[in-house]
């Protein structure tokens, strides 16, 4: 990659003239220009782009950022100049997205690399790269399309890259699920990935995460729900996965909801359709994934609505779920 460069002083003249369609040009001084490219010149009222210097001879790409490739005369000023296109690249120069395998050598300080595969923020301070995170990138949740099933007073909050779903009873003795679902938009989708945060939970065996609603069949209306949840007071967390025959009655199979963790702030959760299965992950970063489960289709054999729900049973407190990403693939 080719990074824009910067000197002081960069000003010379043409030593021959030029016509408009040359992609060379000989100045009187290289002096005060950068050693290579890219920089920017503009003589009369040509922008041109120098992409390779040879001592005095520039490379160049004529009528750059819009301007006209035209004639200049021999002695015409050469003036190195900072343009909005420079600038545009300085910073694109400056942050760079792209897959791991393509993150360049370091010796640029102040770059930042944000592979689009990978779990870190890179800094380039000249000499090496150093890591922070770690991360995933997010994809932000729709905004529309969502449809409510037992919505009861619980609310949906749009802000733009997150979905906030709300709610506000506590003290339910019984199952009572609100969720907000929707059908895949990507046609032949077959993995749905979201990821959470919770903003309030408490008591005993409130839960949240991602749900999967079956629509006809003969387990029309059934739910299978997988997220977290808290048990034994407050005192333990639990990985959740449980079907729900509605929104307010669950049934014992599959009976796995257990397995106590420590839980993360960001909870990343996968649901796979692979052929006769349905396969259940969660992850600590959204990059290394863990099988939590595997169901075959005998139950549920038509999960066509998938979404984000809370069931706030015996909680104390009125408790939130934050949507901040969602993919289908």
């Amino acid at each position: 990659m080719a990074y824009e460069r910067f000197a002081n002083g960069g000003l010379s003249s043409l030593a021959a003239g030029i016509d408009n369609s040359v992609t060379s040009l000989t100045v009187a001084s290289a002096v005060g220009f950068p050693t290579g490219g890219n920089f920017r010149i503009v003589i009369d009222s040509e922008i041109m782009l120098v992409t390779s210097v040879q001592g005095q001879t520039f490379t160049v790409t004529r009528g750059a950022e819009g301007t006209t490739a035209a004639t200049h005369a021999s002695g015409a000023s050469v003036i190195h100049l900072l343009t909005k296109g420079g600038m545009e690249a300085r910073v694109a120069n400056r942050f760079i997205s792209d897959i791991y395998a393509n993150k360049p050598a370091a010796g640029v300080k102040g770059r930042l690399f944000l592979p689009s595969d990978g779990l870190f923020l890179e800094y380039d301070d000249g000499a090496a790269w150093h890591q922070y995170g770690p991360y995933r990138r997010l994809k932000a949740p729709p905004q529309t399309g969502w449809i409510w099933v037992n919505q009861g007073d619980a609310t949906v909050t749009y802000t733009g890259s997150t979905v906030v779903l709300e709610e506000p009873t506590v003290g339910n003795t019984s199952p009572n699920i609100r969720a907000l679902v929707r059908p895949l938009s990507v046609s032949g989708a077959t993995t749905i990935t979201a990821a959470f945060t919770w903003n309030g939970i408490a008591s005993d065996t409130p839960c949240m995460g991602f749900c999967a609603r079956d629509v006809g069949g003969t387990a029309d209306g059934h739910f299978a729900c997988w997220g977290i949840r808290i048990q034994g007071s407050g005192t333990c967390w639990w990985l959740h996965y449980k079907y729900y025959s509605s929104s307010t009655t669950t049934e014992g199979v599959p009976g796995i909801d257990g397995r106590q963790f420590w839980p993360q702030r960001l909870f990343w959760v996968r649901q796979e359709l692979a052929g006769t299965y349905k396969r259940f992950y969660h992850s600590a970063d959204g990059v290394n994934w863990i099988k939590f489960d595997e169901q075959g289709y005998s139950q549920y054999s038509t999960p066509s609505q998938f979404g984000i729900f809370i069931d706030p049973m015996n909680n104390s407190q009125k408790i939130s779920l934050s949507l901040v990403h969602w993919e289908e693939v």
